[in-house]
């Protein structure tokens, strides 16, 4: 199919499109910077924080058309301008690997930066050596006992477009490791597509049995998914956690934090959520409680035959939030757990509304109508699923808290993001082109080669948080209360208290003020207010006002602000409820 043009509305239609699934990527091979290949896909060091003794490392190198011409590349690790590894490598498939070692004497005591990049070699016929591809970044350091996270989830926790050292799950990571001390490692089991549970798969619903199976997004089989990029709904969640424990219990270690998310692709972010087509996906609400809360299955699966590209053929019912939190819980460490909130993927302040979103192989005769009848509603149905699905995050920690023999050790923590982060809005903080974030030339090579739907991988980063929202993702989290008393992080400002009505009414003013010891805050404070529906504000008051457009339940924050910098989120005890 001919790419479409990429001015005005046609690349809101393509860009929307990618959030329905309804149409291809614009993206030609053509646009792939010629320096992306080589590229390093993975780069594994272990130990890293080291205690004593060699880093022990792997590189993993790909390169399609170097493996077709047989050719040979270089590759180099280097900490500053400093080489501490390097070799050669024999491209005899896609994915070329080399093993090395750091002795320990070579490495930096501090965290130091680490770049890893490979080129083609000079060849025995003459030519030269190539430029030297994408450069794999990450950190070494010296250390005895790293903050040790685990991320599980779907494209979100995946980080859809960014480089491994972009994603929120590793900045959260290393964010700790610098606060506390220690250093950090982390390990990544996401994969873009990712449903939070499939019923039937493994047959029986047997997490063991994900053990057993192989993925071609894992070419290492670690469990960890170096073409993550490459949208699949397997493994779910619970086979991610599977495979967390395991490679844990293998390593004799045990893990102090999980980041988690997932349940948008059970129920189709594209034609579910986004104009409630797919089987079981129409009414919201109820379609959130069955996947996100694991309430109120149908014994058959209505959406298992739908005609196009749905995760809802596979994850429709099955188990909620709350048994992913406590079977992350349950991993060697019993590690806290971070629920990451859904943020704002499509608004009502985004623009424009595409009209041919619905144009869709499968997608014909009532269920063409349906779509695009409904058009119209999607920003608000993704406004709505985001509240929901939020909602159903933090029931779901709070009842895992609650049920908990060890104490609480759940948050559902939110990224902050408001409507105008959203796609094509005026401060938006996702992706808002297939062709412009950093995993952009893995996909043109990736997706032909590896998708069941390499149309829909090509352009699967728009609408997921780019590199700023990612970042503003972990700063958020860093700013939590549960995690930063995890952690034994010092405050930084008082013990406050958001105080709000437990009801409202719809279109009324809804007082809200924060307290210290029942008393105003000293003066000096900056007050930045989410409401919990996508708005917020910014006053030197300790004191607001705010009228909700609709029923809630809403979840008020704000982030006070001292003259000295230093920043306190604190969190309303309860959501508001409007009628």
């Amino acid at each position: 199919m001919a790419a479409r043009r990429f001015a005005a509305v046609g690349a809101a239609a393509v860009l929307l499109g990618q959030l329905l699934g309804g149409l291809p990527a614009a993206a030609q091979t053509s646009a792939l910077p010629g320096s992306a290949f080589p590229l390093v896909l993975d780069v594994d060091l272990t130990p890293n924080p080291v205690c004593s003794g060699a880093v022990h490392g792997r590189v993993e190198v790909y390169d399609p058309a170097a493996a077709k011409a047989g050719a040979t590349v270089e590759w180099r690790v280097r900490a500053g301008e400093e080489q501490l590894a390097g070799g050669r490598l024999a491209m005899a498939a896609n994915v070329g690997t080399a093993e090395f070692s750091i002795p320990f004497d070579r490495v930096p005591a501090a965290e130091t930066a680490l770049q890893v990049d490979a080129r083609i070699a000079a060849s025995s016929d003459g030519h030269a050596s190539g430029r030297y591809g994408k450069v794999w970044r990450d950190t070494i350091r010296r250390g005895c006992d790293p903050v040790r996270v685990a991320s599980v989830g779907d494209s979100v926790v995946w980080g859809q477009g960014l480089d491994h050292d972009q994603k929120f799950p590793y900045l959260t990571g290393q964010l700790l490791g610098r606060e506390t001390g220690r250093g950090v490692q982390h390990m990544d089991y996401s994969i873009s597509g990712a449903v939070l549970d499939a019923p039937e798969l493994p047959a029986g619903n047997d997490d063991a049995a994900c053990l057993r199976t192989t993925e071609k997004q894992d070419p290492d089989g670690d469990g960890e998914m170096e073409f993550g990029e490459v949208t699949q709904q397997m493994p779910d969640v619970f086979c991610q956690l599977e495979k967390a424990g395991a490679q844990a219990r293998a390593g004799g270690y045990g893990l102090d934090l999980v980041v988690i998310n997932g349940c948008i692709n059970d129920l189709d972010p594209f034609f579910g959520i986004g104009v409630g087509i797919t089987p079981g996906s129409k009414n919201l609400p109820e379609a959130v409680k069955r996947e996100c809360s694991g309430i109120g299955a149908a014994a058959e699966n209505p959406a298992k035959d739908v005609p196009y590209f749905s995760g809802a053929k596979v994850g429709y019912g099955g188990r909620g939030m709350q048994a992913a939190i406590e079977k992350a819980h349950s991993l060697p460490g019993r590690p806290k757990v971070i629920v990451a909130d859904f943020y704002y993927a499509l608004s009502r302040s985004s623009s424009p509304i595409p009209v041919r979103t619905c144009s869709t192989p499968g997608v014909a005769g009532a269920r063409l109508t349906s779509c695009k009848s409904a058009l119209g509603s999607v920003a608000e149905r993704y406004e709505q699923y985001t509240q929901l699905a939020n909602a159903a995050y933090h029931q779901a920690a709070a009842a895992a808290n609650k049920a908990s023999k060890d104490g609480p050790y759940a948050t559902a923590a939110d990224g902050l993001f408001t409507v105008d982060n959203a796609l094509l809005t005026r401060d938006s903080k996702v992706w808002n082109t297939p062709v412009t974030d950093p995993a952009f030339p893995l996909r043109t090579r990736a997706c032909p080669e590896l998708s069941a739907t390499p149309v829909q991988c090509l352009s699967a980063a728009v609408g997921h948080p780019d590199i700023e929202g990612a970042r503003q993702y972990a700063d958020a989290f860093l700013l939590n209360p549960s995690v930063r008393e995890w952690f034994h992080l010092p405050r930084q400002g008082p013990r406050a208290r958001l105080n709000v009505p437990e009801n409202a009414h719809v279109g009324s003013e809804v007082p809200m003020s924060v307290t210290v010891d029942g008393k105003p805050p000293a003066v000096g404070y900056r007050y930045h207010w989410y409401f919990g529906d996508g708005t917020q504000r910014e006053t030197s008051e300790a004191a607001v006002t705010h009228a909700y457009d609709r029923k809630g339940p809403w979840l008020s924050r704000v982030v006070m602000t001292g003259q000295d910098g230093r920043k306190v989120l604190v969190e309303a005890a309860r959501a508001i409820t409007a009628d």
